[in-house]
């Protein structure tokens, strides 16, 4: 008698079908990796410290509990802080599912079931799998274990699937972009510490007091403090002033405008307290740094211009 049953193939959302490292490292609070690019899915998760990624060209800012992916043929390496030790596990692998490019620029916020379950993961992975040389995983050759428990290559391939299919569906999701850190008169900040910056350079014909930008950055006064104290020492609104003043000697130079004009333009109280400020950056006042640009005549060469002959 013909039996009436479906058969009902299963999805297939992430199919992993090669593992080529696993392993799990505490580095120094100022190592450095060596950057590389391969064809393969890499998982990085941070069991413990921060640490600073790079993808491609941008450098972002990895937190403890997060995991973050490099996709086939990305450029990527990762450091210390200086902060502190951190703990990192990696995982590279294999896996040809359209679903995996939704992690491509994304960081991905882990609660606290999905640490359990990662851990679990690894558990099983490191049962099955080591590196060829412990000490270095970096160097990237991984060999089945002699004595690993019976089906714990299929478990961590179970797994990690099955982890996978959670992090799809974790809404903790930090776009990588929120992390960039960026170079500002040559001192790394991050992105947080950028928008300050800009907030102050973009108000430098304005006024600004740090509980303005504070409310502008939707952070309290302290955070903004510290913020700024990472970047530079001497407070917000003095390096406000500072770039005044860089604003106030291009004006110098560039227009004819008066002096209590320019100082008017760039929002100081009055023409004394310009004065006052631009000394103390410049080292000289407006009137001597105007002379200085009246005065200077460019040197004199003694070679032929080019495409011209001698009498």
């Amino acid at each position: 008698m013909k039996d009436n049953f479906i058969r009902i193939d299963f999805d297939h959302i992430f199919s992993v079908d090669k593992i080529i490292t696993i392993f799990r490292m505490n580095f120094a609070p100022d190592f450095t990796c060596e950057g590389e690019s391969h064809d393969f899915w890499e998982m990085v998760y941070i069991d413990g410290g921060d640490v600073m990624c790079t993808a491609g060209k941008r450098r972002f800012l990895m937190k403890a509990g997060e995991v973050t992916f490099h996709k086939p043929n990305e450029y990527h390496t990762f450091s210390g802080t200086g902060n502190s030790t951190a703990t990192v596990s990696v995982i590279s692998f294999e896996c040809a599912s359209g679903e995996m490019d939704y992690f491509d620029g994304k960081i991905v916020c882990l609660n606290h079931e999905e640490k359990t379950f990662f851990h679990a993961l690894m558990t099983e992975g490191l049962l099955a799998f080591e590196m060829e040389v412990p000490n270095d995983p970096l160097v990237q050759r991984l060999n089945k274990r002699e004595n690993a428990p019976l089906g714990s290559s299929q478990a961590l391939k179970n797994l990690l699937e099955v982890f996978l299919i959670r992090l799809r569906r974790n809404k903790e999701i930090v776009p990588k972009n929120e992390r960039y850190n960026y170079k500002i008169g040559g001192v790394e900040v991050s992105r947080e510490v950028k928008e300050l910056l800009d907030i102050l350079a973009e108000n430098v014909y304005g006024r600004l007091t740090v509980s303005d930008i504070a409310a502008k950055m939707h952070r309290s006064i302290s955070t903004v403090n510290n913020l700024f104290s990472t970047y530079q020492k001497g407070g917000i609104i003095r390096y406000f002033n500072f770039l005044k003043i860089e604003e106030a000697k291009r004006l110098i130079r560039e227009t004819e405008l008066p002096l209590t004009q320019i100082a008017e333009q760039l929002a100081f109280d009055t023409p004394q307290y310009f004065s006052r400020c631009f000394r103390v950056f410049a080292g000289q006042s407006p009137q001597e740094y105007k002379r200085t640009l009246k005065d200077y005549t460019p040197p004199v060469s003694n070679q032929t211009p080019v495409g011209s002959r001698e009498a």
